[in-house]
């Protein structure tokens, strides 16, 4: 299952980071156009627009699997720690609720955006809403991984590979901790013969 998850993962990944080259290029060329050529081609913004509108709502998408959207986590420090588990199961139903919201509604509003035109470029509307569905499809996707590992863990039945990934991650994590202290504890050594000198 991880694999499935991890292959969906790189794939949209691997769109935004194409969108991403392709805007950069894009703006690279109008750039040089407006200021070096001194005519400015009709499509360029409209075309970065188009390119930036999915990379930020796919990516966004993204962060779901990680966790590592933004949030305010001052309740956390508030409330007790039984409402604030409560708070993120609703959340993530929340989430998974917002994306389907996304593909339903999304669609239906690129149905109607079919018959007119992107302004200096010769595409219908609804591709550039398109970005709707398919971030609330990459959301759902991300979000649907999140649930099937809450049940999994309810029923102590979780997938071998994610329990190694989990223990990689966390090994990784201390490491990491270990050699931040190892630099910390260094610059206060040098602090110290800094003030025996002085």
């Amino acid at each position: 299952m991880k694999k499935f998850y991890d292959t969906v993962y790189w794939l949209f990944m691997s769109f935004c980071k194409i969108v991403f080259i392709i805007s950069i290029c894009i703006t690279s060329y109008v750039v040089f156009c407006r200021y070096i050529l001194h005519k400015t081609p009709r499509w360029g913004e409209q075309s970065i627009l188009l390119c930036m509108v999915y990379m930020a709502l796919v990516s966004a998408s993204l962060a779901v699997r990680t966790d590592t959207h933004l949030r305010v986590m001052i309740l956390d420090f508030i409330l007790p720690k039984k409402v604030i588990d409560l708070l993120k199961v609703l959340s993530q139903v929340m989430i998974f609720a917002f994306s389907l919201f996304m593909i339903i509604y999304g669609v239906q509003f690129c149905a109607l955006m079919t018959k007119s035109t992107m302004s200096g470029i010769p595409v219908p509307q609804a591709v550039l809403y398109g970005a709707v569905p398919l971030a609330g499809l990459c959301m759902l996707l991300m979000q649907s991984e999140r649930f099937f590992l809450a049940l999994f863990k309810k029923l102590d039945k979780v997938p071998q590979e994610y329990i190694d990934f989990w223990e990689a991650e966390k090994a990784k994590k201390e490491a990491e901790q270990a050699e931040r202290d190892a630099r910390l504890a260094e610059a206060r050594k040098c602090r110290e013969e800094e003030r025996n000198y002085a």
